[in-house]
């Protein structure tokens, strides 16, 4: 099956290349944030990689990052999503926690962090993960906790 381009959009795209879990892609958009991808689940994307991805993208595409949800996505339990460089050296990568993704995308977009800034942020595993304090400090704004002095 030839593979479809992918969309220019405002946001940063998401692009879902492991079919076998639906359940798992169905509850990926409350663990990232749906303000700040665009979702993109197309079979034809299936078992791409970030090169094949990349050069799919519209050359005017204005995003500093894709993000993809891939096999090691759904076999991680806290869905760890491959964030792919699509400006400064394209086609590097890090995995970064479904809940992390929001933080990533947001301060890439916006030149506050660089590819660079985390790539040196990962964890021995490999995936950037939010500061406990920032985990907090995002459930007492929702409500689900007070804050800690």
């Amino acid at each position: 099956m030839p593979s479809s381009p992918l969309p220019r959009t405002e946001n940063p795209l998401l692009v879902r290349t492991d079919f076998t879990d639906d359940a798992a892609w169905a509850a990926l958009p409350a663990e990232v944030d749906d303000e700040y991808v665009t979702y993109v689940a197309d079979p034809a994307h299936r078992d791409l990689t970030p090169e094949d991805l990349l050069s799919l993208l519209p050359p005017d595409h204005p995003q500093p990052v894709l993000v993809v949800a891939d096999a090691t996505t759904f076999a991680g339990d806290d869905h760890p999503l491959l964030a792919v460089d699509v400006r400064a050296e394209p086609g590097r990568t890090f995995r970064v926690a479904a809940d992390a993704v929001r933080s990533v995308v947001g301060n890439l977009s916006i030149d506050n962090l660089t590819f660079d800034d985390y790539l040196d942020s990962v964890g021995e595993d490999g995936v950037h993960r939010l500061h406990p304090r920032h985990v907090e400090a995002l459930a007492a704004l929702r409500g689900d906790q007070p804050p800690t002095p």
